[in-house]
Order: structure tokens, then sequence, then C-alpha cells
């Protein structure tokens, strides 16, 4: 398998913005619809912003933050679309899931893989303590690995 990295998807503040605009525009079309309803105007407006107000929060799930040095491995329904390496504010699709393939592994000096006996806060805070962190973190760290050496 060859890896993807995708460049061109840090469009992550425009999709804030817009998606934050078209929700203000929503708010007022409801309140329009509401007004030319009333007066015997048809439902039109205010069908399309309600069902905007309902589905509008879909493109904010695509949003995706990565610091220097870390890596986000995006999946699409189990099939590998590409790899973000570079610090940034991404716009992804919504539907798409990162995954981190060192999850399971033992290396616990990269920082990349939570030890196991550190839980999930949240998950604790609700009751179910047994998530583990390293089902809440999904991004890798490519940090330098170092090994400690034994000191004679």
């Amino acid at each position: 398998m060859k890896e993807n990295v995708l460049e061109n998807k840090k469009h992550g503040m425009l999709v804030l913005i817009l998606t934050i605009l078209l929700y203000l525009a929503a708010c007022a079309g409801t309140f329009a619809g509401g007004f030319l309803l009333s007066h015997g105007k048809g439902p039109v407006l205010l069908i399309i912003c309600i069902v905007w107000l309902c589905i509008g929060w879909i493109p904010l799930c695509g949003l995706k933050v990565l610091k220097p040095q870390e890596a986000l491995v995006l999946t699409l329904f189990g099939k590998y679309i590409g790899t973000l390496k570079n610090e940034g504010f991404y716009a992804v699709n919504p539907f798409c899931t990162g995954v981190n393939p060192a999850a399971q592994t033992r290396l616990n000096q990269s920082g990349d893989v939570a030890p196991e006996h550190k839980k999930n806060t949240l998950a604790a805070a609700f009751g179910n303590e047994n998530v583990s962190a390293e089902t809440a973190n999904k991004k890798i760290s490519l940090k330098i690995m170092t090994l400690s050496g034994l000191r004679p």
C-alpha cells in the first residue's frame, strides 16, 4: 500500500466560518419563513432553513487540528483515504475516521500510545471505566523516539 499524504486540505477556518454564517442565515430565514407563512406565502424558505438547522452540524465533524510533530491516518468506512502530516487546521470528509495503527503496540516511550493503566477521564466520569485513553487519541506522534540506555 502506498502512502497518500494529503496536502490540500487546510481549509478548516473557511469551513468553520462558512458553516457559522449559514447557521446565522438559517436562523434569520426561519424567522422570515415563519413570518411569510403567517401571511399566506409558501413554506419553502422555512423548510430549507429548518433542514439546515438539523443537518448543518455535519461539516463541523470534519474539522481536524494537528499540532507540530503529529500525523493523522484517515479512513472512510475502513478504506484508507490518506495521511495528514503537517500541523494546521484541516477540513476533511466528515465521515472519515482517524486511525492510529500503532495503538496496539507497546511503544510507551514514544507518547503516541497511552499506558494501559491510564484511563480516559471523560469516560470514567460517566461511569464507563473500561474505555482506555488510547481509544480517545487517534493522532500519531512523529517525535523521535529515544531509548534510555543502561549506564555502567
